[in-house]
């Protein structure tokens, strides 16, 4: 008891005030564990008793094979890049990040329109040679294509930038006793990169976890999709609410087996000596250089070639008035989106910063959970709070001649704030990180002086951690603009995003008519992914 005291006494109103901000963030997911056990009726059990099974089945099935083939591309990758030199390295170095600019979902539906009856290549085959080509991609097997080329950058940037730090010392030593490169990689470099590796593979399976466009495109009934028809489908909240839940602790439990993976040999990771990448023979160039390039070709080059012609043919049927509307509205929600989030995340790091022990790691734990959550997850969970807020605030909203009912539901603050649940990791752990490489003497120093936190982050942190921060809103801003189960279930009627747009009309089967929205999407991810590298290579991050 003397001990819980001494802790209260030293919180001050600040450190409440980040444990309330943090609080409300996991508010929706705390709200779908209080109701999971609620009674259920016979119509939530009747869609339960018929679906549940296969979207627990289907959902295995494509986490355990996108973890494996991700692993595999993501590992092959890194591995050559970080140790071998060969011909356009440097240009595969960020060409095989550029699937991070397309959302999966239209990869979805580029591949399935190419490998479709109509698709341009199996007509062209079908009308010169004769040849009937037909591929069905509309199935479990082509959404974990899907997910693999949509993916694996998770497992390779994060493979490479360990690598990157990897210790000459333990190769050379490996190789002083004889042991061939391919020994050194399965009996040093593979074990070490054990944390790393899982890390990535885990991002990859929440992906997976979370994506909705492209199982429900595919006609594959995962959870994800199975939330939304339970809600959608037949307004059966109760339902939606049950499916969330049960994946919630499906996540939960998929967290708690990466964590035991992830645990590293006790092994620095700093180079001791000059790094020099090995010179590939002319062969073996060839065949690496010849695996890079159709890595890159089916993950991005090649859909963006099939987008190109969908919008070739769907250019002149465009309503422009529209497509500016939408971006316009897309723009200002992912803008004021990221925004409110970085600064979140700043108050909350600078927070943190003076915290220790086990109040730190709750902070980061609350902090980095809405990641790991699927949007489908946060948005059932922000759909109740939010028809719950506005059945006690109908009062106010008659007083101020407001005739919404679902004010606030049909808003585009639901999704901002949704948008802050699932994203604040990013830049909550990008900020943190250039903290951490700024050390805590200047801060210490500001705060002996007699300035007070906000004073001291203007003055000195801020001025350090400017690439941070910048890198944090770039990540986000990206996550943002290609999210779809969010928007998919919390877009207001007059307040539609690209990607809403795009699922509908692929939705409606007008596959060419998502090229312009799509395009727009890929040209914001584009650029920016092009200013976070240099970022990157400015301040070796």
């Amino acid at each position: 008891m003397t001990k819980f005291k001494r802790t209260v006494r030293t919180l001050d109103f600040w450190t409440l005030a980040s444990y309330f901000v943090l609080f409300l963030i996991i508010t929706p997911i705390i709200y779908i564990l209080f109701n999971l056990f609620n009674e259920t009726s016979e119509q939530t059990k009747t869609l339960l008793n018929s679906s549940l099974k296969e979207y627990f089945v289907n959902s295995l099935i494509i986490i355990f094979f996108t973890a494996i083939f991700t692993t595999i591309i993501g590992v092959f990758l890194a591995y050559f890049e970080a140790f071998y030199e060969f011909k356009f390295r440097k240009f595969f170095n960020f060409a095989l990040v550029l699937p991070f600019a397309v959302p999966n979902y239209l990869f979805a539906y580029l591949y399935a329109d190419f490998f479709s009856y109509s698709g341009w290549l199996v007509v062209w085959l079908r009308q010169n040679f004769g040849i009937k080509l037909h591929f069905d991609m509309m199935n479990i097997y082509g959404a974990i294509f899907i997910f693999t080329i949509s993916f694996y950058p998770y497992v390779y940037i994060i493979l490479r930038g360990f690598l990157a730090k990897f210790s000459m010392n333990l190769i050379e030593s490996a190789k002083s006793l004889g042991k061939s490169n391919t020994c050194i990689f399965f009996r040093v470099i593979l074990p070490l990169s054990k944390a790393a590796i899982v890390a990535g593979a885990g991002l990859c399976v929440m992906e997976s976890l979370n994506a909705f466009g492209t199982p429900n495109y595919y006609g594959v009934h995962v959870f994800s999709t199975g939330i939304y028809k339970a809600w959608v489908g037949y307004g059966d909240i109760n339902a939606a609410i049950k499916l969330a839940g049960i994946l919630l602790f499906i996540v939960f439990f998929l967290m708690f087996v990466e964590r035991i993976f992830r645990k590293p040999y006790a092994v620095t990771t700093s180079k001791q000596k000059v790094f020099k990448r090995q010179k590939l023979s002319k062969k073996a160039q060839n065949i690496v250089v010849g695996l890079f390039f159709i890595i890159f070709f089916i993950s991005f080059l090649f859909p963006m070639i099939n987008l190109s012609i969908w919008l070739k043919r769907s250019f002149s049927d465009v309503d422009w008035a529209h497509i500016i509307n939408i971006s316009a509205n897309t723009l200002l929600l992912t803008v004021f989106s990221t925004i409110f989030i970085i600064i979140i995340s700043l108050f909350l790091t600078t927070i943190s910063r003076s915290q220790k022990g086990k109040t730190k790691e709750l902070s980061n734990a609350l902090a980095n959970m809405g990641y790991s959550i699927p949007g489908s997850i946060i948005a059932i969970g922000m759909l109740v709070i939010f028809i719950w807020l506005d059945k006690n605030l109908s009062g106010i909203y008659h007083f101020f001649g407001i005739n919404k009912s679902l004010f606030l539901t049909l808003s585009p603050i639901i999704l901002i704030f949704a948008y802050v649940i699932r994203f604040l990791s990013l830049g909550y752990n990008g900020i943190e990180a250039g903290l951490n490489r700024c050390g805590k003497s200047c801060y210490e120093a500001s705060l002996s002086l007699g300035y007070g936190r906000l004073v001291t982050f203007f003055k000195v942190d801020f001025s350090m951690i400017k690439t941070s921060i910048y890198s944090a809103f770039i990540l986000i801003f990206i996550e943002i603009i290609k999210e779809l189960p969010l928007s998919s279930l919390l877009s207001a009627p007059n307040f539609r995003t690209l990607a809403f747009e795009i699922d509908r009309y692929a939705s409606d089967e007008q596959l060419a008519m998502t090229a312009v929205p799509s395009l727009i999407i890929i040209i914001f991810c584009f650029v920016l992914l092009s200013v976070f590298y240099k970022l990157q290579k400015k301040d070796k991050f």
